[in-house]
């Protein structure tokens, strides 16, 4: 990681990851590199769906999103339509989200959502995009059609047909033309939008992030044709996206799966499949650590760990290295409207984001919009040097996230060292106020996540009108833990001596913390429970 170029402009205050070097022009479609990569290696296992076992070759996908694609543009369907995918893993998604192998090759954008969300929030999300076409599940077609009757787009089910809906099997008959197909050009060049995520939504309702053709073009790479990668996230998640193009472009395997994550299930996938490349959100991470069946046998064939989205204990990093003592443990600092921003490898440099991917540049900034040097804690701003097209349709929030000088406001808190290592302290939106003071719950539950009782840990602010946000912890204990509210809070206060930072409202116990479909701890709704398990007195 040392071997990271970053420089730093002490006039301007500004750190710069290397030069980014374009492979590909900015005229060069994402779907032509995938259809190109993918017909290289036609036999090759392209993704392995362990619910039903189905194993498809690239040559069998790059075929079915052809004919998906033929078929899009036979509908008349162009760059500036949008295709609505609202699916679980399952044998049909790749090749109809890879259109990014249909909608990267026909041009048209996708809008991938998350398909447990309520029908309000799918009412909420694709109204703001209003999709020509979506393909769902069958046991969500009724929540899909409600949620869009608004614009009665055509809707296709990709499993569990529903008796007068059509499937997308229409879309697989084979064609004359097929083994002569070309991608789509880009219309727009590289600034062109290809795909349509949600932003988290963990602090209000989610907003369409657009993703241009030229951020797709990663300038990192940990997979090889050897690799065994498992996507655990649907699509609506950046990471699977990434994986998809990935094992694309290299032809190496992905493991897919519909079912939710658990420790059990994760170390049986690995075991069979002899995954070596996972992406692990910190929540997940931490409960497989603390599973007694995860063992460095059960774990052997794993090379590469990637974590990020959230606070990552040391003893779980510590924990995770001795189950997987030849996997390179890489954390990620990424953001959906940006990509990643920056990397590190290993835990030589701990609790670190890294140092700047190539071509990104960032800013420390205080609150009055002053550019700050080492060490000083601020605002972390972005630049990428790439074309953002900002919020589908809402000019308003785009200008709020980035400047017209193409700075982001990524509303996370850190500083740089003299190493010109980046560290995240805490979302800015999530700074808390105690009697005039304020604190940021990630430094509390830093402390406490040192204690070998603790599996987990989201630290809250309850409010009172008097005396502000006092702390609480909501906690999981280790199997067979027995620590005490009084032994955390006394830790606390032993190395965080600070009046604002102290547990004022108390230790709350629970099985296990809420986190979204993704594994991402959810920290209103933590402070729910952590209200309802106080009040019950339990």
């Amino acid at each position: 990681m040392q071997g990271l170029p970053t420089t730093y402009d002490a006039k301007d205050r500004i750190w710069s990851g290397a030069k980014r070097a374009n492979t590909y022009t900015d005229e060069t479609s994402i779907g032509s590199v995938i259809c190109k990569g993918m017909r290289n290696w036609p036999r090759n296992v392209c993704q392995i769906i362990d619910v039903d076992g189905v194993e498809m070759t690239f040559g069998q996908v790059i075929t079915w999103a052809i004919r998906i694609a033929q078929i899009l543009k036979k509908k008349g369907l162009k760059h500036t339509d949008v295709i609505g995918i609202a699916a679980k893993n399952s044998t049909y998604v790749t090749p109809v989200a890879v259109a990014s192998v249909a909608c990267l090759l026909n041009g048209t954008p996708f809008h991938a959502v998350n398909p447990v969300s309520d029908e309000a929030t799918l009412t909420h999300i694709f109204s703001i995009t209003k999709p020509t076409v979506i393909f769902c599940d069958g046991q969500d077609h009724e929540k899909l059609r409600v949620a869009a009757k608004g614009w009665q787009p055509e809707i296709f089910t990709i499993t569990d047909s529903v008796e007068g809906v059509p499937h997308i099997d229409t879309f697989l008959e084979p064609t004359t033309t097929e083994m002569f197909y070309q991608p789509e050009p880009l219309r727009e060049g590289g600034e062109q939008t290809v795909a349509i995520f949600c932003s988290s939504g963990t602090t209000g309702l989610p907003k369409a992030v657009c993703i241009s053709n030229r951020a797709l073009f990663l300038d990192t790479n940990m997979l090889s044709s050897e690799s065994v990668a498992l996507a655990a996230t649907s699509l609506d998640w950046y990471s699977s996206l990434w994986l998809i193009i990935w094992s694309t472009v290299v032809g190496c395997t992905r493991i897919i799966t519909n079912k939710p994550f658990s420790p059990e299930y994760f170390v049986k996938l690995v075991e069979k499949y002899r995954i070596n490349t996972v992406i692990l959100p910190p929540h997940h991470m931490s409960t497989l650590t603390a599973f007694p069946g995860a063992t460095k046998e059960a774990l052997a064939s794993i090379r590469s760990v990637a974590y990020g989205g959230g606070f990552t204990s040391m003893t779980t990093l510590k924990k995770m290295q001795e189950l997987c003592p030849n996997a390179k443990l890489v954390s990620v600092y990424a953001l959906t409207e940006v990509g990643v921003v920056s990397y590190n490898i290993g835990l030589g440099t701990v609790n670190t984001a890294g140092k700047p991917r190539s071509g990104i540049k960032i800013r420390i900034v205080d609150d009055d919009g002053k550019s700050l040097g080492y060490n000083e804690q601020g605002e972390i701003y972005v630049h990428t040097g790439l074309p953002w097209k900002g919020y589908y349709g809402n000019a308003v929030e785009t200008r709020r996230m980035q400047d017209f000088e193409g700075w982001f406001y990524t509303g996370d808190l850190g500083y740089f060292d003299e190493q010109n290592f980046v560290y995240i302290v805490d979302r800015k939106k999530e700074i808390l106020k105690y009697n005039g003071l304020h604190y940021w719950p990630t430094e509390i539950e830093t402390v406490i996540a040192e204690l070998s009782q603790v599996q987990d840990v989201c630290v809250v602010g309850v409010y009172d009108e008097r005396e502000g946000d006092a702390a609480g912890a909501l906690v999981v204990r280790s199997k067979g833990g027995t620590i005490s509210a009084k032994e955390i809070a006394d830790h606390v206060a032993k190395w965080l001596p600070a009046a604002q930072k102290q547990l004022r409202a108390g230790v709350q116990f629970a099985d296990k913390l809420p986190a979204n479909v993704n594994g991402k701890t959810m920290r209103k709704t933590a402070r729910d429970v952590f209200v309802a398990l106080r009040v019950s007195g339990k």
